[in-house]
């Protein structure tokens, strides 16, 4: 069975586990295989009761747990205001005008609400009350015409892991955001300028608009998704998405690596796509002068449902 387990171990690699996790994984299910053996099973009943390597390593990659990423340091905020939840379920809501912020999980089981800058928090509005947490930006600033950063704070939003966030909201101008550790049900973000990092997180249905801003996800899950890009490029690295995505793109680029999905639908006007070992069941797929290409390694099947191309590229293999 060393082949078996040799085979374990590479599909494992692909499913970015750590050295430690892996090690941990084969030292078990080689007890196991030589307990099966010594109860007299054959080489074949073997590989049946434990199904064959990619397919048990999907399942295991699924149900190990990840260890949170280094999370954001603390000690150059001040920290504003902390909230004891005591709710099973929060929302969120945040809207801010050229204030970066980071969305991180808590030590405890309060929101924590950390801030820095030259701004006035005083002009800020933070609250909590029956379950909803909002976080809004400086009043009597204009959303749409205000780009000076010089006078705003960055903050560092911190939730407990603890309760589930069953919504939640993100709306910014010229606002940068970075989220990890965090596991949210619905999520909605709509940004003007800012860029987006996301990471080691378990979004569930998730719905993003952006112009101009970049988005970076990785290491993540997803329920499924529907983006709108008018001219901001999307980055998915490792990311595991159960249902469909559906993405609607004018300019901006897609590039897809080591992620999967069911149905894929796109439409784009000039953007491109490039899929490197991106694995959608099903595509569905219109462009008018936009390069769309997905090329793995590994040749399973893509139902092509629909196709069209005005003078961009179409290449699936």
């Amino acid at each position: 069975m060393k082949k078996y387990l040799e085979d374990l171990k590479q599909e494992l690699l692909k499913k970015k586990l750590t050295n430690k996790e892996i090690e941990e994984i084969l030292a078990d299910h080689e007890e196991m295989i030589q307990n099966a053996m010594d109860e007299g099973l054959s080489e074949d009943e073997i590989k049946a009761k434990f199904g064959k390597p990619k397919q048990l390593a999907e399942e295991l990659a699924d149900f190990e747990p990840k260890e949170s990423i280094k999370q954001q340091e603390t000690e150059s905020f001040t920290l504003y205001e902390s909230y004891e939840v005591n709710e099973d379920e929060i929302s969120v809501s945040v809207k801010l005008t050229s204030e970066d912020v980071v969305y991180q999980e808590s030590p405890n089981s309060k929101i924590n609400v950390y801030y820095k800058g030259k701004g006035k928090i005083d002009k800020y509005t933070v609250s909590y009350k029956s379950g909803k947490f909002e976080l809004l930006g400086q009043t009597g600033v204009n959303l749409l015409f205000s780009f000076s950063k010089s006078n705003d704070l960055d903050f560092i939003v911190e939730l407990p892991k603890t309760v589930v966030v069953s919504e939640f909201a993100h709306q910014g101008v010229n606002s940068d955001v970075l989220l990890k550790n965090l596991e949210i049900k619905n999520f909605k973000l709509t940004t003007t300028n800012g860029d987006i990092v996301i990471e080691n997180s378990k979004l569930g249905a998730a719905y993003w608009h952006t112009v101009n801003g970049d988005l970076f996800i990785k290491d993540s899950q997803m329920d499924k998704l529907d983006s709108s890009q008018v001219s901001g490029d999307i980055k998915l690295e490792h990311v595991k998405i159960t249902g469909d995505v559906v993405s609607n793109t004018v300019s901006g680029d897609l590039l897809f690596t080591d992620s999967s999905c069911e149905e894929f639908t796109l439409k784009t006007v000039s953007g491109d796509l490039d899929g490197k070992e991106f694995y959608p069941k099903s595509v569905s797929l219109k462009s008018v002068s936009g390069d769309i290409k997905i090329r793995n390694k590994e040749k399973t099947y893509i139902k092509v449902l629909t196709k069209h191309s005005l003078s961009g590229d179409i290449d699936i293999n």
